[in-house]
């Protein structure tokens, strides 16, 4: 079983001020520690305790690193094998706060799906140069898992070409794992206005045994979200 906590919720009930609408770090430590205590107690195996954001990444969050400390100190208590997961779609590693936090999730799943500067462009939205840049400081981080999800239409990251640039890329950051996921691109994200499609499942498999032959990372197919399933 994995526990899910989302600290990229905008609920204002919730929030921490009018400004930043995700939730205080009160109301997550209090909810977390009610859930983990009612599995405890009802005999639960808790595998994960996974970290994500829904409509905005936690690493955003202004008490990230607060949360993230009570969290662990919660799991060492309640669950002490489970694993820490964050699940992070665009993580703020310019943060000190952020990158010291990072040094306490025993799983840290990014996403990291582009070769090439221009595909990620189109996918995203962003200046090509901050490929780069987030290559360069997935790089010298420990317990990387990368999460990728293949598509096509108005972008396109499954070619050969496009691919092969990945794999390159995968050979720099040397993830622990790789989780490929072979379904729709999330409603809301940053893709949302693009026309994009999974590709053929077969297609996937020939990807995920292409990293493990050329470069001897685990990858396993997912039809959801990886960690949450």
């Amino acid at each position: 079983m994995a526990v899910a906590i989302d600290l990229g919720s905008q609920d204002m009930a919730l929030a921490v001020s009018r400004e930043n609408r995700m939730p205080r770090a009160s109301v997550v430590i209090t909810t977390a520690a009610r859930n983990l205590i009612r599995l405890s107690k009802a005999g639960e195996k808790v595998e994960s305790i996974a970290v994500y954001g829904s409509e905005r990444d936690p690493t955003l969050h202004p008490e990230f690193k607060e949360i993230t400390g009570n969290l662990r100190d919660l799991r060492n208590k309640w669950y002490p094998k489970a694993k820490l997961w964050l699940v992070s779609e665009d993580p703020h590693l310019d943060d000190p706060d952020v990158r010291h936090a990072l040094t306490i999730y025993d799983r840290f799943a990014v996403r990291m799906e582009w070769g090439t500067a221009k595909t990620f462009t189109a996918m995203t939205g962003r200046k090509s140069g901050e490929l780069a840049q987030l290559v360069a400081n997935l790089s010298t981080l420990e317990h990387l898992v990368v999460q990728a999800r293949f598509v096509r239409g108005d972008a396109d990251n499954s070619t050969d070409a496009e691919v092969r640039a990945w794999l390159k890329r995968l050979g720099e950051l040397k993830p622990r794992e790789v989780h490929i996921q072979n379904s729709e691109p999330k409603a809301g994200g940053p893709r949302a206005t693009k026309k994009l499609k999974p590709i053929a499942k077969s297609r996937v498999a020939e990807i995920a045994a292409e990293v493990t032959k050329k470069i001897g990372i685990p990858a396993a197919v997912y039809a959801g979200e990886g960690v949450f399933d």
